[in-house]
Parts: C-alpha cells; sequence; structure tokens
C-alpha cells in the first residue's frame, strides 16, 4: 500500500485506468493459457487424444494423427518457445498480484526520479513483452532457433505506439528536494500519465519545465482536481503540491496560445532559499516562466504581432531607430475599429 494518503485518493480517482490495465493483463494471461493448452496437443499428444476419442470402431479405419491434422489451428512450437511462454504467463500472473503496488512507485531520497520512473514503466513493459512473445510464435513468425525474446523488462523507449496509448497512470512518491522533472519529458508520450506526490519543501513551479501543446500540465493540492487527467486523451504530469507552491493547469484544449492554456490559480512569492540542488535563481525563474506563459497580450504589447512584423524588420539591429519607430507607431495606433 502506499504510504503517501494522497497517493491512495489519486488511486481512487484514476481508478478506471488502472483498473482497465490489470484486465487487460488478465485477459491476455487466459489468451496465452488457452494457448499452451492447445500447443500442448500438438503432435502426438494430439493424436492420442483423438484417437481415444475416436474408440475402438475407427482404431484400424482411421489413421489418429491425419485426422488430427485436419484440425491443427495451433502453430507447432518448440521446447524453447514454450518454455519462454510459460515464462511469460508466469510474469503476467505475477503482474496480477501486484495489484496497486505495480502503478506505485517510492523514489528513496537522493535518488533520481528519471531512473525510478524508468525502471517502474520498464516492469509494467513486461506484460508487453509478454504479449508480443506469444502474438509472434502464434502467428508463425518466431525464428525456432533464435533465443527466446527476453521477457524481464522492456523499457518505455522500446514501447510501441499502440502499447503507449494503453500505458497506465504512475503514481509516483518524490521528495521535493529531488523533483528534477525535465527527464521526464520523454515519457509524456500517448496516452501516459504519471502522478507527483511531492513530499515536504519543493521549488514552487517544477511542472512548468513540461509544458508544450499537447500535454496537460497540472499543479494542485487537492487530489480531486486530477479527475482533469481522465478528461484528457494525451499524456499528463500532474503534481500534488503543498501549499506552499504554485497551482495551475496546462490546458491543451483551452486555446491555441499559451496564455489561452495556462491558468494559475495561485502563485507564491520568489524563494529566497535554494531547496535541494534548485538555486534560489532557478526558482525564480520557473515562477516567471510561468506567468509569461500566462499573461494575455494587450493592444499595446508589440509582440502579439511580431510574428507578422518579423519580415519587415529582417535584419534590423534591436534596439535600432527603426525598430523604435515600430514599436512607437504601434503604441498611438487606434485599434479599436479592428475589433
Amino acid at each position: 500500500m502506499p504510504s503517501d494518503p494522497r497517493i491512495a485518493a489519486a488511486l481512487a480517482v484514476l481508478q478506471p485506468p488502472v483498473q482497465a490495465i490489470r484486465t487487460a493483463i488478465a485477459a491476455t494471461a487466459d489468451e496465452v493459457r488457452e494457448f499452451l493448452e492447445g500447443a500442448s496437443t500438438n503432435g502426438r499428444g494430439r493424436a492420442e487424444r483423438f484417437g481415444a476419442e475416436l474408440g475402438p470402431f475407427a482404431a484400424a479405419r482411421i489413421d489418429p494423427e491425419r485426422f488430427a491434422a485436419l484440425f491443427a489451428g495451433a502453430v507447432r512450437v518448440d521446447g524453447r518457445h514454450l518454455d519462454a511462454i510459460r515464462r511469460a504467463l508466469e510474469i503476467l500472473d505475477e503482474l496480477i498480484k501486484r495489484h496497486t503496488d505495480l502503478v506505485v512507485v517510492r523514489v528513496p531520497p537522493g535518488h533520481g526520479l528519471l531512473e525510478e520512473v524508468d525502471r517502474a514503466l520498464a516492469q509494467i513493459g513486461r506484460a508487453f513483452a509478454a504479449a508480443r512473445a506469444v502474438e509472434q510464435v502464434r502467428a508463425g513468425r518466431s525464428d525456432p532457433g533464435a533465443a527466446p525474446r527476453d521477457l524481464e523488462s522492456l523499457p518505455y523507449r522500446q514501447w510501441s505506439r499502440a502499447e503507449r496509448r494503453l500505458a497506465p497512470p504512475l503514481f509516483v512518491e518524490v521528495e521535493g528536494a529531488d523533483l528534477n522533472v525535465g527527464g521526464l519529458a520523454p515519457f509524456l508520450d500517448g496516452g501516459q500519465k504519471i502522478v507527483l506526490a511531492v513530499v515536504g519543501e519543493t521549488p514552487p513551479a517544477p511542472l512548468v519545465r513540461l509544458v508544450t501543446p499537447g500535454a496537460l500540465v497540472l499543479q494542485t493540492a487537492d487530489p480531486q482536481d486530477l479527475v482533469r487527467l481522465l478528461r484528457w486523451d494525451g499524456p499528463a504530469v500532474a503534481a500534488l503540491v503543498p501549499e506552499t507552491a504554485a497551482r495551475f493547469v496546462h490546458d491543451p484544449t483551452a486555446g491555441a496560445a499559451p496564455w489561452e492554456r495556462v491558468t494559475i490559480t495561485h502563485l507564491p512569492e520568489p524563494p529566497r532559499r535554494a531547496v535541494g540542488g534548485f538555486s534560489a535563481a532557478q526558482q525564480a525563474e520557473e515562477l516567471q516562466q510561468l506567468q509569461a506563459l500566462a499573461a494575455k497580450p494587450t493592444a499595446g504589447d508589440v509582440s502579439w504581432v511580431a510574428s507578422d512584423a518579423a519580415p519587415a524588420l529582417a535584419g534590423t539591429p534591436a534596439g535600432s531607430p527603426v525598430d523604435k519607430l515600430a514599436a512607437w507607431l504601434l503604441r498611438q495606433a487606434d485599434l479599436n475599429d479592428l475589433a
């Protein structure tokens, strides 16, 4: 069970996708069991079973092996691959028994957040590796002479697009001093969702570094706010932070411009001292970046027309008379009639 009560609350909110992956693993395990039962009746075993079922009357008239071949729907599997498939089934059963522990990670103080998340996802990936191995053998694409696929780990970087869409949410308990979130960017793909329960003092706006147009990013103190993740079909990262941290949401569906997508509900004062390896200056820059993303442009702000003015002013040094004149003309222009 998770030690942080916020993880338990987050699990309750995001129970549907957690249950979905467990259901998918259980269904895959059932398919593997069925496959193994079919594979065990190949060849002589299948012929003997048919011979017994046909009875003594047919014994002198029907060749059991030829008769069995008419119904041999399963692919013939050699011993090495049968061992691999049995191991795949063991892994699937093991993952099912882990319940919520499969998706809950505790980062020991001083350890790397990236490494722990990578390791946890690689363990979840074992379910995909098991399914891949069975499917390859069942489809007859597996080379009998080759070594069976390594089923003990499947790193996230090796997951397919479909597997990334099926990824379950990951719940991570981590110290604020270890909240180096930049390394999480490669995991924000497909349907992957990561929830961080931040313990202790923390930088005020760490998740601002993960804001991209297609990712839902949320910093909150209330686990119930995580319901937003259920409504979003793409990648998402959320942090349950102390009351002293910034609280904001970046919603990819809210608009095309950053200021339309970013809503700040609480902005703390800039920090005055370091937190872990994060200096006060770095933390202040994160707050400034958050404010910049949420700032709505005004009519007198030339930045909102910068993309249109750039071709005309290409090659003009910043602060030159031409640049200053263009800025002055834009400030003096009455644009009310254009609204």
